[in-house]
C-alpha cells in the first residue's frame, strides 16, 4: 500500500483557512484595502516595527471587525448584497469620518486637493464619493465574497455567537477611537458636535435601511450567467481608475464639483448594470471570481505604481495571483453541474452566493 502524497505548502495553508474562516477574513481584511495598495506600508515592518504592529492592530481591529459584523448581520436578518453595500457605507463613514477624519478634515494628507475641491458644509464631498465606494468594494464586499468562494462551507453560516458579536463591536469602537486620537494629535482637528452627530445619524440611517430593504434589492436580471471573463475582469479593473479620472482629472478642469460627483455615480451605476444584466442567478461563481480578480489586479497595480522606487508590494501581488489562479481552477467556466452555494437559504437564488 503506497503512502499518500504529502500536501503542498499552499494546500496546507488552504486547509488551515478553511478550518479557521475568521483568520481567513483577517487576512483578506485589511490585506486587500491596505497592504496590497501600500496604504499601510509593509516596509514599516523593517524600518519602524513598532508603528507597523500598532497600525496592523488598528487595521485588523477596524476592518476585520467591521466585515465580521456586516457578514454576521446578513444571515441573521435574512438579507442580501444590497444590505451589505448599505452597511459597508456605514462602515466607511465610521472609519473615514469618526476615525481617520478624511471625509471632514480639509488638511488631511490622504485626500490632497480633494480636501478643498468639492468641500461644502464641512464635508469633502468629492473625496467622500470615491472613498466610500472604495470601502463598499474593497474593505467589505470583496473580502466577504472571496471568503464564500474560497471556503464554500461558510456561505450563509454564522461565524460569531453573541460574545463574538460583542467583542467585534467593541474592537471596532475602540480602534476607531484610538485612530481618532492619533489623527487629533497629528492634525489637531476636531469635527465639532454638529458634524459628529450628523455622522452618527448617517451611520444609523444606513444601518436601518440595510435592515429594512428586501433581500432581492440588487437581484440579477437574468437566470443564467452570460458575463464573459474579459468583461468581468475589465469591469473590476476599470472602476477606480475611472473614479480617479473624474476626481483628479475632470475636477482639475474647473468642472463644478456636483457635476463630477454625478458623473462618477453614473459611471459606477453603469458598471454595476453591466454586471447585473450578465451575472445571472445561477452558475455565476466563475464570473464572480473574474470580477473580483479585476478589482484585485487594479489594487495590485496601484500599489506597484506607488512603490516603483522600491516595489515591496510585489510579494503580496504574487500571493494574490497565486490565490486567484487556484480559485479560478476551482470554478472552471462552463461547468455542467450547479456550483455549490448557487442557491441561498430556502432555495432562493442569490447574487452572488450568500455571504
Amino acid at each position: 500500500m503506497s503512502a499518500s502524497r504529502p500536501l503542498s505548502f499552499a494546500s496546507r495553508i488552504s486547509r488551515f483557512f478553511a478550518a479557521h474562516p475568521i483568520a481567513a477574513l483577517a487576512v483578506l481584511t485589511p490585506g486587500i484595502p491596505e497592504y496590497l495598495s501600500s496604504s499601510s506600508p509593509l516596509l514599516n515592518l523593517a524600518v519602524n516595527p513598532a508603528w507597523f504592529f500598532l497600525q496592523l492592530a488598528i487595521n485588523v481591529g477596524q476592518y476585520t471587525a467591521g466585515a465580521l459584523l456586516i457578514r454576521e448581520a446578513i444571515p441573521r436578518w435574512g438579507k442580501g448584497w444590497g444590505s451589505v453595500a448599505l452597511l459597508a457605507g456605514a462602515y466607511g463613514i465610521t472609519e473615514e469620518a469618526l476615525g481617520d477624519n478624511t471625509l471632514l478634515n480639509s488638511n488631511h494628507g490622504a485626500d490632497g486637493v480633494l480636501g478643498s475641491y468639492g468641500r461644502f458644509g464641512g464635508v469633502n464631498w468629492v473625496w467622500s464619493t470615491g472613498v466610500l465606494a472604495f470601502h463598499v468594494v474593497y474593505s467589505i464586499g470583496l473580502p466577504i465574497l472571496l471568503l464564500g468562494l474560497a471556503v464554500p462551507s461558510t456561505r450563509g453560516r454564522s461565524l460569531l455567537g453573541r460574545r463574538g458579536i460583542f467583542l467585534a463591536f467593541l474592537s471596532l469602537v475602540a480602534t476607531t477611537f484610538l485612530e481618532s486620537e492619533i489623527v487629533l494629535s497629528s492634525y489637531h482637528f476636531w469635527m465639532g458636535v454638529p458634524l459628529f452627530l450628523g455622522c452618527l445619524a448617517a451611520i444609523a440611517a444606513l444601518t436601518y435601511a440595510a435592515y429594512r430593504v428586501p433581500r432581492t434589492l440588487v437581484a440579477p436580471r437574468s437566470e443564467t450567467c452570460t458575463l464573459g471573463s474579459g468583461t468581468a475582469l475589465l469591469v473590476g479593473f476599470s472602476m477606480f481608475p475611472i473614479a480617479f479620472g473624474f476626481e483628479y482629472g475632470v475636477g482639475a478642469l474647473g468642472v463644478p464639483a456636483l457635476a463630477v460627483i454625478l458623473l462618477e455615480l453614473l459611471a459606477f451605476l453603469g458598471l454595476f448594470e453591466v454586471v447585473r444584466r450578465g451575472i445571472g442567478r445561477r452558475g455565476n461563481e466563475r464570473a464572480l471570481v473574474d470580477l473580483a480578480y479585476g478589482f484585485i489586479l487594479w489594487q495590485a497595480a496601484f500599489g506597484v505604481l506607488l512603490t516603483l522606487g522600491l516595489p515591496y508590494t510585489l510579494p503580496l501581488v504574487a500571493i494574490a495571483v497565486l490565490f486567484f489562479t487556484r480559485l479560478r481552477r476551482a470554478y472552471p467556466r462552463g461547468s455542467a453541474s450547479p456550483p455549490a452555494g448557487a442557491m441561498g437559504p430556502g432555495g432562493a437564488p442569490v447574487l452572488p452566493p450568500a455571504p
